[in-house]
C-alpha cells in the first residue's frame, strides 16, 4: 500500500480538506524517532490544529493511502467541473483555508456490506461469523498491541455480525414461532460466541475516540455505523464500570454523595417512598454491585443487536426526512417482538432491545416496558415501584423496578452518539464535551430522562478515551 504526506496531498487541491474532514478520512501517524503508529480520523486532528501536518514542533510524520488521495481529488474536480454547489463546512473567515466541497453521498443507510450479506448462503453467513470470531481469537491469543488491526477486527466483526443477524431474522418472520427458533439455533451460538471473544478483546484493549471512529467510517452505511459505534462503545463502558466496582471504592463514594447530589433526582421517580426511604439501595436492587461475565455477554449481544428492528429505508434521524417518531418508535418494537417470538437468545437481549428507549417514562420515550406496566397496573391498581433499576430480570419482569440496568446503559451511550454522529442530516453534530454537557443539562436536569448516577460514570469513562 502506498502513502502520500497530508501536506503533499493538500498541496495538489485544497478543496481536498473538506473532504477529508467530513468523511473522517484515516490518517497514519508516525512519530519520527520511535517508529510508532497510529490511525487517527483528519477530523479529529483538524479539529484539533488546522494546520497540524504543518506544526514545526510535532514529532509526527501524516500519511493518506495515495490511492484514496487520488479517488478524493477526483470527486472534488469532478463536482467543480459539473457546476456542482459548493457545500460550506464551516464559516471561517481565517485566510487560506477553504471552503469545503460536496461530500461524497453515503450510500443508503445500512451501506453496500447489507446488500452483500443479502446475497450470501445462510451456511456462508454463518461460516463468515466463525471467520471473524477466529481473527478476534487469533489477536487475543498472539496478544497484539497493534490498535488499529484490533479496532478493525472488533469493528468488521461488529457490522457483520448485526448485518447477518438481521437478514437471518428477517427471513424467518414468516414463519412459525417455534420453526423460526430452531432455525435460529447457529445463529445464536456463533453470535454468542463472536460476542465472547470481542467483549475479551474490549477489556485488553483502550482506543482514543477518533481511532474507532476512522475505522467505523469505512462502512457507508450510518445505521451501521451506529450501530457498531453504539455497540463497542456500550461494551467499553460496561467493563469501565466493572472494573470500578471491583478495583475501587465506587459504591462507597456514591452513597456519601447520594444526599447531596442525586436524591432528588431519584424522589422525582419514587414518590410513593417517604424522603427517608430514598436511599441507594433503592436505586439499585439489591444494591449497586459488580456484573457476573455471563450477564456480561449477555448484555453484550443485546448491545450487539439493540437495532435490528431497523428497516433498510429508514429515515431514523440520518435521512433527508429527518425526524420520524413513527419510524423510531417501531424499529424497537419489531427489533424486541423479532428477538423474543423468532429467536433463541436469552431474553436479556430482547429486553434491552426494547427498553433502550424508555427514558424512565417521560413522555420523549417509548419501548415496551410502559405497555406492559400500564397492563399491570390496571388489574394490580394498587401497585407502586419500590425500585429504580435492576441487574436481574425478574425485579423487572414483575415490576418492582422500572427501568434495567443494561438498558439505561445503553441508552445513554445511544443518545451521546447520536448527538455526536457527523452523518445525522437534520442536525450539525457536537463535540464530545457539548454534548455530554447537554446531556447532563436537558437529559437530566431539565427533564430527568437518563440515569445521572450512570451518566457521570459515563462523563468519567469518556476522559479516559480522550
Amino acid at each position: 500500500m502506498q502513502y502520500i504526506t497530508v501536506g503533499d496531498a493538500v498541496k495538489r487541491d485544497p478543496r481536498l480538506i473538506g473532504l477529508l474532514r467530513r468523511e473522517a478520512e484515516q490518517v497514519l501517524c508516525v512519530q519520527a524517532e520511535s517508529g510508532k503508529k497510529k490511525l487517527l480520523s483528519f477530523r479529529a486532528l483538524y479539529d484539533n490544529n488546522h494546520y497540524f501536518w504543518e506544526n514545526p514542533n510535532s514529532s509526527w510524520d501524516y500519511y493518506l493511502e495515495a490511492r484514496r488521495v487520488n479517488n478524493l481529488l477526483y470527486k472534488v474536480r469532478e463536482q467543480s467541473s459539473s457546476h456542482s454547489p459548493v457545500i460550506s463546512d464551516y464559516d471561517s473567515e481565517e485566510p487560506g483555508i477553504p471552503k469545503t466541497a460536496a461530500p461524497a453521498e453515503i450510500q443508503g443507510n445500512l451501506g453496500e456490506r447489507y446488500d452483500q450479506i443479502l446475497e450470501m448462503q445462510p451456511e456462508e453467513r454463518m461460516d463468515l461469523l466463525g471467520e471473524h470470531t477466529t481473527r478476534l481469537n487469533d489477536l487475543l491469543t498472539k496478544k497484539e498491541e497493534d490498535t488499529i488491526q484490533i479496532a478493525s477486527a472488533l469493528s468488521d466483526s461488529a457490522q457483520d455480525a448485526s448485518l447477518i443477524n438481521k437478514t437471518l431474522i428477517e427471513d424467518t418472520l414468516d414463519l412459525e414461532d417455534e420453526e423460526a427458533k430452531q432455525r435460529s439455533i447457529e445463529l445464536v451460538n456463533k453470535t454468542e460466541e463472536l460476542v465472547k471473544h470481542s467483549t475479551s478483546l474490549i477489556d485488553e484493549s483502550i482506543f482514543q475516540g477518533e481511532l474507532f471512529d476512522s475505522i467505523v467510517s469505512r462502512s457507508n452505511g450510518t445505521v451501521v455505523q451506529h450501530m457498531t459505534r453504539t455497540y463497542i462503545r456500550s461494551v467499553e463502558f460496561l467493563l469501565y464500570y466493572n472494573r470500578k466496582m471491583l478495583n475501587s471504592s465506587l459504591p462507597n463514594r456514591i452513597r456519601i454523595e447520594f444526599k447531596t447530589k442525586y436524591k432528588s433526582f431519584y424522589r422525582q421517580l419514587l414518590p410513593n417512598l417517604h424522603a427517608d426511604d430514598v436511599i441507594l439501595e433503592r436505586v439499585f436492587y439489591s444494591g449497586m454491585q459488580a456484573i457476573s461475565l455471563q450477564q456480561i455477554n449477555r448484555f453484550a449481544t443485546g448491545f450487539l443487536l439493540h437495532d435490528v428492528g431497523k428497516v433498510n429505508e429508514i429515515d431514523y434521524h440520518e435521512g433527508n426526512e429527518g425526524y420520524n417518531r413513527e419510524k423510531i418508535v417501531d424499529h424497537v418494537k419489531q427489533g424486541y417482538l423479532s428477538i423474543m417470538n423468532k429467536t433463541l437468545y436469552p431474553p436479556e437481549v430482547s429486553l434491552i432491545t426494547g427498553y433502550h428507549h424508555e427514558y424512565y417514562g417521560h413522555p420523549s420515550g417509548y419501548g415496551f416496558f410502559r405497555a406492559l406496566l400500564n397492563r399491570y397496573l390496571k388489574d394490580h391498581p394498587k401497585h407502586r415501584l419500590g425500585y429504580v433499576m435492576a441487574y436481574t430480570l425478574k425485579p423487572v419482569l414483575s415490576f418492582e423496578t422500572m427501568a434495567y440496568f443494561p438498558a439505561k446503559v445503553l441508552e445513554i451511550v445511544d443518545v451521546f452518539d447520536a448527538l455526536t454522529d457527523p452523518n445525522r442530516l437534520y442536525k450539525e453534530p457536537l463535540m464530545p464535551n457539548s454534548a455530554l454537557q447537554l446531556m447532563r443539562r436537558s437529559f437530566v436536569e431539565d427533564d430527568l430522562k437518563l440515569d445521572p448516577i450512570l451518566l457521570d460514570l459515563f462523563i468519567e469513562f469518556r476522559k479516559t478515551r480522550r
